[in-house]
């Protein structure tokens, strides 16, 4: 079972919270050193699974606006075609190409709402994802000044 970055985290958070403290330090502590390296190796491990899920999510979004974009186009071919076969008389005619205009008209939007809902998603989950990672940047960096000091 994979260990998320968040919980190797904690885990090099309590190494330091166990440290011994050094007497007339200000605060500093002592620290088993192989312990927190290990830690901070998984965490290298584990970030490239984090970034491969954030570009999984990118490639998602590509394949779900690529489906739109051909359910968007074959809803206006089935349109157009249909509105060839009524081209008869001069009322079919018209009635035809206002129904392929409203269909035209109905895929198209329902293709942005769906590629704005895709967009969104993805960008909540990018978002997300780039949080998780500046955050966990921000706590080994903090955590590598400690272990300097």
């Amino acid at each position: 079972m994979a260990v998320s970055v968040e919980t190797m985290l904690e885990n090099l958070e309590e190494v330091l919270e166990e440290g011994m403290a050094v007497p007339l330090s200000g605060g500093k502590r002592m620290v088993d050193v192989d312990a927190a390296r290990d830690i901070i190796d998984d965490i290298r491990i584990n970030m490239p699974q984090e970034i491969l899920q954030a570009k999984a999510i990118v490639q998602d979004r590509a394949q779900i606006l690529a489906k739109a974009k051909r359910e968007a186009e074959e809803m206006v071919r089935a349109a157009e075609e249909r509105a060839r076969k009524l081209l008869d008389r001069e009322e079919i005619v018209r009635q035809a190409e206002e129904k392929a205009k409203a269909i035209t008209s109905e895929a198209n939007q329902q293709a942005s709402q769906l590629r704005a809902t895709v967009t969104k998603y993805c960008d909540n989950m990018l978002a997300t994802t780039q949080e998780q990672l500046q955050k966990s940047f921000n706590e080994m960096k903090i955590v590598r000044d400690n272990l300097k000091k």
